[in-house]
């Protein structure tokens, strides 16, 4: 790992602790409910993973675990999305990772099902082809190298496997300012890609049928759902 990515992969973590800790009023709920969460969605999650989501969408809308055997949610910060997933799928089994561990201790793990693994999303702990459904929330704007998160999501995906997810893209160039100060990293806007390049990493990993829709304001960039493929009959 190069110096910078040591450097901006340490903000990322102190930067998600500090919202880990109670009473910080990092306002998650009101930024679930204005994703489109509805609150019946939320009425059963304890208030203090509500409080620190800090994703861009409502997942739980529209990715449907329904045949998963393993659900992997990257980036899960404090499992709110992994929680909604084991819902939706109670006979699955829900893998949370998230670079910072404060994160995925939120309210303790009162779920066996629901497994909680402190990782990089381009460097997996996990063997291949273990999962049917990745899942993500706001989580691969924040990888330094998107190709090698990707090509990562696609290894841990079994044939036929899918990636859901929602994500933040842009029009056009961000501030020079931004792009070059670590702590745009942080705050989740330094790897915002624009939508064809996202796409075009997506499909050089291996992944099919990629499709982007659903897109709405995220000042100064733009939230949108993604799903994709890994063709049936491919392997790592």
């Amino acid at each position: 790992m190069s110096t910078r990515e040591a450097i901006v992969k340490g903000l990322i973590r102190r930067r998600y602790a500090r919202h880990a800790t109670p009473g910080r009023g990092w306002g998650g709920a009101e930024r679930a409910l204005r994703a489109g969460y509805r609150p019946e969605q939320l009425a059963s999650l304890p208030a203090a993973v509500i409080e620190t989501w800090a994703g861009c969408g409502n997942l739980a809308a529209s990715a449907d675990p329904a045949d998963a055997r393993v659900i992997v949610d990257l980036g899960a910060g404090c499992g709110l999305d992994a929680r909604l997933m084991r819902a939706l799928a109670p006979h699955a089994q829900v893998i949370a990772i998230d670079l910072t561990p404060e994160m995925l201790a939120i309210e303790g793990v009162e779920n066996s099902a629901i497994a909680r693994i402190a990782g990089d999303m381009e460097q997996l702990p996990l063997g291949k082809e273990v999962c049917d459904l990745v899942i993500a929330n706001a989580a691969f704007n924040l990888a330094l190298d998107q190709a090698r998160a990707f090509a990562e999501a696609w290894r841990i995906l079994r044939s036929g496997g899918r990636l859901h997810m929602c994500e933040l893209v842009r029009e056009g160039d961000l501030p020079a300012e931004l792009l070059a100060d670590p702590l745009g990293w942080s705050t989740s806007l330094g790897g915002v890609a624009e939508e064809q390049a996202l796409v075009r990493t997506m499909r050089k990993a291996g992944f099919a049928d990629v499709r982007v829709d659903g897109h709405r304001p995220f000042e100064p960039v733009i939230a949108v759902n993604v799903t994709a493929i890994k063709p049936a009959g491919t392997a790592h």
